[in-house]
């Protein structure tokens, strides 16, 4: 009988233990490791979203804002309807009921900044709106007049504040009795947010591009050619942008890195991300709000993502999310939608990140590491005796 040589043996169990090893790299990626070294599996806990009662199932809410754990603003409009209905609703109870502090004809309100318990802001149409007794009443400061849509408001404090319409960036100095025309902004877009990092240190995220001023918004610096609707900053030089289908992160305040947007599937979407909304409330926990995948949460910096659990109700956009820490947060979106979470730093499903995430590019390695396998073993017994053979007779001499 003939024996095969260890040396090939030892080659067949090689190509075992290469299948082994990438099969095992796959499994681990399935699992969160927890702050204590610990590797948890995926579905321990879910996040448990649940929706919040509202008397306006045809609303389009488009922004949030809590100042603590209780008191808490919305904005929107009270139906469907882009001319008119603009509507602020405020409660005292973390959510658990809602009241309207305002209803504006033919206005149209989308983002608000919460300066105190007493103080919001409000853009609108020609004008901003702002309460100074926690939205008992409501005052108009006019910016423009008519019709014309302001993008976005935001104070830094109480006298400096900030909107802008038509590639026109507004500075107010004076609590929005004047506003003047920002000639160091010449760029022609407008902007969807502002960020304040200092009082000097402002970032803005328009349709076309993300700017910088370091001067208190006298100058700004054009960073980024690519827009979207939000920014979140976690520190004076790291920070994420997110618009309809972008992802970016700065670790320099500087250059920008496209990422893809996390997906359900590893190589391919059946529609658009329609990303809205990104919050990072520490440089590890950070939370993504759209369409295609309603809620988003990353616990590990954006090293991955994983997809938070909705009720079964949520299915159209959601527009905006905030967190006050890493467990407590809402949601508000298109139709009525208003959600709460009290665990937001549970994981679900790791999403993927396209054709290049490490897991994909594991489970590839196996899909055609095992065939090959499997192909060389059987080629080299085809070839080989199998020991049962005998030796065939030889001519006497």
């Amino acid at each position: 009988m003939i024996n095969l040589p260890v040396i090939s043996k030892l080659r067949i169990s090689g190509v075992c233990l290469v299948i082994l090893m990438v099969s095992l790299s796959s499994t681990i990626s399935f699992f969160y490791q927890s702050p204590e070294g610990v590797y948890m599996p995926l579905q321990t806990s879910e996040t448990d979203w649940e929706l919040l009662d509202s008397d306006y199932p045809d609303a389009v809410f488009t922004d949030v804002s809590f100042f603590n754990s209780t008191y808490g603003w919305i904005v929107g409009r009270a139906t469907s309807d882009y001319g008119s209905n603009a509507i602020v609703l405020h409660t005292k109870d973390a959510g658990e009921s809602w009241q309207v502090q305002y209803n504006r004809d033919e206005q149209r309100f989308t983002n608000l900044d919460i300066l105190d318990e007493h103080t919001i802001w409000i853009n609108g149409r020609g004008s901003v709106f702002y309460s100074i007794d926690s939205g008992a009443t409501w005052n108009e400061s006019v910016v423009l007049g008519g019709n014309a849509a302001m993008s976005s408001v935001k104070f830094i404090n109480y006298t400096h504040g900030w909107t802008s319409n038509q590639g026109v960036l507004y500075q107010t100095t004076d609590s929005g009795q004047s506003w003047d025309v920002v000639a160091g902004f010449t760029f022609d877009d407008n902007h969807r947010l502002i960020q304040c990092l200092s009082s000097v240190d402002i970032w803005a995220i328009g349709y076309v591009g993300i700017y910088h001023s370091t001067d208190g918004g006298i100058t700004w610096d054009n960073v980024s050619n690519m827009g979207g609707w939000a920014l979140s900053f976690v520190s004076d030089t790291e920070g994420w942008a997110i618009g309809d289908n972008r992802l970016a992160h700065t670790t320099d305040g500087n250059t920008w890195e496209e990422l893809i947007v996390p997906m359900r599937y590893p190589a391919f979407r059946l529609t658009g991300p329609y990303c809205s909304d990104i919050q990072f409330v520490d440089e590890d926990n950070g939370w993504i709000v759209g369409s295609e995948i309603p809620v988003m949460h990353t616990p590990d910096g954006g090293v991955n993502w994983y997809q938070q659990s909705v009720p079964a109700e949520v299915n159209s956009r959601i527009r905006a999310v905030d967190f006050i820490n890493s467990t407590h947060g809402w949601a508000v979106g298109w139709n009525g939608i208003i959600m709460r979470t009290t665990t937001g730093n549970s994981l679900g499903n790791r999403l993927w990140y396209g054709m290049t995430d490490p897991l994909f590019l594991s489970i590839i390695a196996v899909v055609v590491i095992v065939p090959v396998g499997v192909f060389i073993i059987k080629r080299y017994r085809r070839g080989k005796p199998t020991g049962s053979e005998t030796k065939p007779p030889q001519p006497e001499i």
